[in-house]
């Protein structure tokens, strides 16, 4: 259960749920996928815009491009540990 960071764009943003949504591509053997990620975000998570302000998960558009660092819990969930908005 170590951390790991993903550099990639907002696709979808829901506070009412604390879920964050990215979609990101993945080559492999030349061929093109997507790949869709829903992220947990709960009251210890961290988030920062790119003057390093902590922001609310609402505050979050669509598009962004972030990076966040995130954890998977022992159900197979992401949790995300914390979210820095690059633009």
């Amino acid at each position: 259960m170590g951390y790991r960071i993903l550099d990639v764009k907002v696709a979808k943003v829901n506070p009412e749920r604390n879920k964050l949504v990215i979609k990101r591509k993945k080559v492999r053997a030349g061929k093109a996928r997507f790949l869709k990620n829903i992220f947990v975000v709960d009251t210890s998570t961290l988030i920062t815009d790119k003057d390093n302000r902590t922001i609310t998960l609402s505050e979050i558009k669509v598009g962004n491009r972030i990076t966040i660092d995130f954890l998977k819990t022992q159900d197979k969930k992401l949790l995300a540990k914390g979210i820095s908005v690059l633009n």
